[in-house]
């Protein structure tokens, strides 16, 4: 596009500018090119230069803003569960594609602490729109926030967040139960369904019957939900028949395994991983420096003592 100042000489205008650019500031920099080609100014060609220059700008640095807000989230751990796989679930039921760095050596996991990437040089870290997050539940309360997974007020997300921690409790029971030293493992296993039937799932299980519908709260699903299922099945994997006293957790079970994301994750191939075993021990063993057996003996004195 041409446009001639009162002088006659012939000035470039900015083409129209990309669909991500604002629109607001892509009429008020043009409102302010018009006004400088009619004021007939000397300053004029350097004005309108400034502000083509300015409306380039302003466009870049949207586009780039979309750009990282559009970047498929990136997770940092370890080839295995642990407490980055409620990300990956809440991810999959949010539709969210990411990709994921596995770590495999201490070395890479130092070099991460050396540039300054983890804030309490540890690991899960996620990068999702342009921040590096740390801590599993900041992070989980992040992905549940963005994509509508947090409630509608409030009260439903104190609900919430009161479910989701009673659910960690029983997954980092859970977590444990592989690493348990042979001789204790059996005893593990009663002593993680024993607090399971007892204590969690009845919990779970009023809920639902108070509120009538396959939803712990409110009227669609939430992280409440899919963290939930993950846990079910986890219970079920130490206990097959972990749900034979809880039909509304069955029906919850049922219903929430059928929705089209959850059903995919739920799929051969998916990013979901397996149980940890002896082969995840040791390379946990490996990236986290730690000694030989000693989060044998750390689970197994934890188990026996609660």
């Amino acid at each position: 596009m041409r446009g001639r100042n009162p002088a006659g000489h012939v000035i470039p205008l900015p083409s129209p500018p990309p669909a991500p650019c604002s629109l607001l500031s892509h009429y008020s920099l043009m409102f302010a090119l018009s006004s400088c080609i009619q004021g007939g100014q000397q300053e004029e060609s350097l004005s309108t230069s400034v502000l083509v220059r300015l409306f380039v700008l302003s466009c870049s640095s949207e586009n780039q803003e979309l750009r990282i807000m559009a970047a498929k989230p990136k997770l940092y751990y370890f080839d295995g569960r642990g407490r980055m796989e409620s990300v990956r679930w809440l991810l999959a039921a949010a539709g969210v594609e990411f990709e994921e760095v596995l770590l495999e050596t201490a070395e890479e996991l130092q070099n991460l602490i050396k540039d300054g990437q983890l804030m309490y040089q540890q690991l899960p870290m996620v990068e999702i729109d342009g921040m590096k997050m740390v801590q599993t539940r900041a992070i989980l309360r992040y992905i549940a926030g963005k994509y509508n997974l947090y409630g509608k007020d409030l009260k439903e997300q104190v609900l919430i967040d009161m479910y989701v921690e009673g659910m960690k409790e029983l997954s980092d029971l859970i977590m444990l139960v592989p690493s348990a030293a042979l001789e204790d493992w059996e005893k593990s296993v009663n002593f993680v369904t024993e607090k399971a039937t007892q204590r969690y799932l009845p919990v779970y299980e009023k809920a639902l019957k108070d509120q009538g519908k396959n939803y712990l709260v409110g009227n669609q699903l939430t992280w409440a939900d899919v963290f939930l299922l993950e846990v079910i099945l986890m219970v079920e994997e130490c206990k097959s028949d972990a749900l034979s006293a809880f039909p509304k957790l069955q029906e919850f079970k049922a219903a929430i395994s059928k929705l089209p994301r959850i059903q995919k994750f739920l799929q051969p191939g998916s990013p979901r991983k397996p149980p940890m075993d002896e082969a995840n021990l040791k390379a946990v063993e490996k990236i986290f420096n730690l000694e030989k057996g000693l989060l044998l003996k750390h689970s197994t004195v934890v188990l026996v003592d609660l």
